[in-house]
């Protein structure tokens, strides 16, 4: 991706291999980041050098390759491809931020079925967009502390974590993961339910709305909210809210700021969020971190 831009950016952590020599395991970075966008920032059309995966962490806004728009919104993953002509738009209202990573496959590289996958992926102009990056923002977070830790285990994690990324968006665009269910002797409630309990345990901090379950899973969120109280016993906006504050949790732990909590777990006000934890948890983020800082030194 090409940084000349139009407008300003809230900030922007780029790192850029112009010489293609950051090789990682079987593939090449050119360019790794995340952007986080002013009111209708603009990536102008440029020609695609690289393979790109884009992940949309917060915000909205619309993705234009080859001519074609697409709108994008929090938990999206879209793709580019070598040779097309790409450019980004973000919304007024709901400024972007995202993830990218543009890379080559190794040609010197002993090409088995998981390149092999991988690149078909990126060989199909079809796959395009999936609503699904389950587990994608942590493993980009986790590159960008690796590039700016650079220690002695720092290439063993980023072929870690970059093999996991294009395994996760292989899977995204390969696999239905939750079912539209029809009504038949084996379809329990039960297993509805499960599915919907998986669904909001993997993707707390994308789920928007919950009347966006009814896409998901086939049925109006009436029924679903109905069948998830009769098995479980709990109120299914009571359960997304209780998953939703124990990411905020995990984020905080692992020494995310509030700021950068609140906005990963879908929060515009970090005030809404403070207000939303502190009824939540029963302290404020901030008083939970001082809290879980000083029992971490009195265990050690």
């Amino acid at each position: 991706m090409e940084m000349k831009t139009g407008g300003r950016a809230k900030f922007h952590f780029d790192n850029v291999y112009e010489e293609m020599n950051r090789k990682v395991g079987p593939y090449i970075i050119y360019q790794i980041g995340d952007l986080y966008c002013e009111p209708g920032y603009r990536v102008p059309n440029h020609r695609q050098l690289v393979h790109e995966i884009s992940y949309i962490v917060s915000g909205s806004g619309v993705f234009i390759t080859n001519g074609t728009e697409t709108e994008v919104s929090k938990g999206m993953l879209y793709l580019n491809r070598i040779g097309e002509d790409h450019e980004i738009r973000s919304s007024e209202n709901e400024p972007l931020r995202y993830f990218y990573l543009g890379f080559v496959f190794d040609s010197k590289a002993s090409l088995n079925e998981t390149l092999s996958k991988q690149k078909a992926l990126f060989d199909d102009p079809k796959n395009r967009m999936a609503y699904d990056g389950t587990g994608i923002q942590d493993l980009f977070m986790k590159m960008f502390t690796e590039l700016l830790t650079l220690d002695t285990f720092t290439e063993v994690m980023l072929e870690a974590y970059l093999t996991q990324i294009l395994v996760k968006t292989y899977r995204a665009f390969s696999q239905k993961k939750y079912r539209t269910y029809k009504v038949n002797e084996r379809d329990t409630d039960q297993n509805r339910v499960y599915d919907i309990v998986h669904y909001i345990d993997t993707q707390a901090e994308n789920i928007q709305n919950l009347a966006q379950l009814s896409r998901i899973f086939g049925y109006s969120y009436t029924h679903i909210a109905q069948k998830f109280y009769t098995v479980t016993g709990e109120h299914l906006r009571s359960y997304y809210f209780k998953r939703r504050f124990e990411k905020a949790k995990e984020y905080i732990l692992k020494g995310h700021s509030i700021t950068a909590t609140a906005e990963m777990i879908g929060y515009k006000s970090i005030h809404a969020f403070s207000r939303a934890f502190h009824g939540f948890v029963g302290m404020t983020p901030t008083d939970f971190r001082k809290w879980a800082e000083e029992n971490m030194e009195k265990d050690a």
